[in-house]
């Protein structure tokens, strides 16, 4: 195979959690007691004969540094992929297990162990699964479902801050309030999106990004992808 053949592969593997584990992105420690969808590690790997890298993205709320150093290593140990070229991120799902530290929430160690080898697993699968491919990417935009939730505040609105100083700012002000001036900055409605194709024309995998926070709405125990699983499953679909 000639070494300037585009290859690709791209994997999931499941990251649920058992029940009974901490769920963090609330302001107090909740609870899991029911799976509302499962959550995912995607993975994508591409390697262009030159330059090998893999792409994952995770349900979770946030990912700590360890169980990152730790997923890359166990990947690079089984692909040869470099540790600086492996990229993982998480969604920022609030319904999913603590993973790191965060508003009276701690992480479940077994949890994390498990967290860890499921995502190096994903990239192992999806660098087995390389295979000539082609790729494209381009950029749209959305405006109508991000805003900017930081505001200025008109003259005279007190804005006093937990620790007993002054903001200059208010986040998440109540809607129509008639001390409302204008936000804090502006809003990115990029929508980016890198596609990947098998060489037969059939999708192999798609990779978008938007700038818009949590958007849930699930029982206070459940555990779920929250928008971004929705949006995965929907692209699937299609």
């Amino acid at each position: 195979m000639p070494d300037d053949v585009l290859r690709a592969g791209a994997s999931t593997s499941n990251i649920t959690p058992p029940l009974g584990v901490s769920i963090n992105g609330g302001m107090s420690d909740r609870t899991a007691d029911y799976v509302h969808d499962e959550l995912h590690a995607r993975s994508l790997v591409l390697d262009d004969g030159g330059t090998k890298l893999a792409i994952v993205v995770c349900d979770s709320c946030m990912l700590p540094r360890g169980v990152l150093d730790k997923a890359k290593h166990l990947a690079h140990s089984h692909t040869g992929i470099p540790l600086a070229q492996i990229t993982i991120s998480a969604t920022h799902t609030h319904s999913a297990p603590t993973a790191g530290s965060a508003f009276q929430s701690d992480p479940n160690p077994d949890y994390l162990e498990f967290l860890a080898g499921r995502i190096a697993d994903g990239i192992r699968r999806a660098h087995h699964n390389l295979a000539p491919a082609t790729i494209g990417w381009g950029t749209g935009s959305e405006p109508s479902q991000v805003f900017n939730r930081r505001w200025k505040m008109k003259g005279g609105a007190k804005l006093v801050d937990p620790f007993g100083g002054t903001d200059q700012v208010r986040m998440n002000p109540p809607v129509a309030s008639p001390d409302l001036d204008e936000p804090a900055g502006p809003i990115d409605p990029e929508v980016g999106v890198l596609a990947v194709r098998h060489a037969d024309g059939k999708p192999l995998a798609l990779l978008a990004n938007y700038s818009l926070h949590y958007v849930g709405g699930t029982g206070p125990g459940d555990i779920s992808a929250d928008y971004y699983g929705m949006f995965a499953q929907r692209v699937a679909q299609m």
